[in-house]
């Protein structure tokens, strides 16, 4: 089972496509540390599955080792549409050279195990450019991957759900719509409210095949994209990226949400320091005071990269501490 869902956030005057799905594979095995979310080697579009994932792996790795390839595709002078075209045909070609080892078994129902959620910001729509999604899925009719715009309906609000089996789609759906009734935002601009459902979907012991921590990524109009962490199941756990769980001292340096309200954990470092000197911390004293300011405040926008590496440092400036501490109690006594 999977669960994704893609939807076009709009917050103030800004808006930015979400994509997002659990990470649990399965197929004769549970696996919850799946990579189900990608970007591919063009940083405006992000690709998710529900599916077989032995249908959908061989297919997607082909799709990143060949856009490598293309310096076109890469480039920004391709549309989005372009992507599309290219992703469709390449699956088409890849699917129907699938040679069944199953006497009687239906080819087509071979082919058709897996589909994808592919979209991002096409700059080539429009006169001002646009986010647009798109289903990608098999045709018994055309034999090979065909696509239908999702984000073509004119309407404000944009989002869409996609599961395998179907059933948890519509449960998706429901579960939507209840939300924006029982609290009156059906008119309202979406927020995180579709993050809300794939999470407690993902938390609900009835659909235990959709587990996992979840993956999130983001497509800006700035043709960029960014993939988030999250602290799984709560921000009282792990910090997770792409399925995988990691630690404070390991874990990737990127933003994280905080999966009970959905908002970004700001860092953690402490908002100033009374004293920044040499003695205290030796090696690393030239970086700190780099960080503050000469009052000892945090300097605003901070890199992540540089409020990960004071993290470090101030836990190693803790340990340090802690075992001056012991061997002062050790020759008291």
């Amino acid at each position: 089972m999977t669960l994704c869902v893609a939807y076009i956030r709009q917050v103030n005057e800004t808006e930015e496509l979400v994509f997002a799905t659990d990470s649990c594979l399965t197929g004769g095995e549970k696996w919850k540390h799946g990579i189900k979310l990608f970007r591919i080697p063009k940083r405006d579009c992000l690709l998710c599955f529900a599916g077989s994932t032995a249908r959908a792996y061989p297919l997607v790795l082909n799709l990143v080792s060949s856009i490598h390839l293309d310096k076109y595709l890469q480039s920004p002078e391709a549309s989005l549409q372009d992507v599309l075209e290219y992703l469709s045909g390449l699956f088409t070609d890849l699917i129907t050279k699938i040679i069944s080892e199953i006497p009687g078994e239906d080819i087509h129902e071979l082919r058709s195990g897996v589909q994808f959620l592919f979209g991002g910001w096409d700059w080539s729509a429009g006169s001002f450019g646009a986010f647009r999604v798109w289903k990608l899925y098999y045709s018994q009719d055309v034999e090979g991957f065909i696509f239908d715009e999702l984000t073509n309906n004119g309407k404000k609000r944009f989002y869409t759900f996609l599961g395998d089996p179907e059933e948890i789609e519509g449960i998706a759906k429901e579960r939507y719509k209840k939300m924006l009734f029982d609290n009156d935002i059906q008119d309202d601009p979406i927020d995180m409210e579709p993050l809300m459902i794939l999470r407690d979907i993902s938390l609900v012991e009835e659909y235990r095949a959709i587990d996992g921590s979840l993956q999130i990524g983001k497509v800006y109009k700035s043709n960029k994209s960014e993939f988030f962490g999250i602290y799984w199941p709560s921000s009282k756990g792990k910090p997770c990226f792409q399925g995988r769980e990691y630690n404070e001292l390991n874990k990737p340096i990127l933003r994280y949400f905080n999966p009970d309200n959905f908002e970004i954990l700001e860092s953690d470092l402490p908002d100033k320091l009374a004293e920044i000197t040499e003695e205290i911390y030796g090696n690393d004293f030239e970086f700190v005071r780099e960080c503050y300011e000469e009052s000892g405040h945090l300097k605003n926008g901070l890199p992540e990269k540089s409020k990960h590496t004071l993290k470090l440092i101030f836990k190693d400036l803790a340990y340090r501490l802690f075992i001056t501490q012991q061997k002062q109690e050790e020759e008291n006594y």
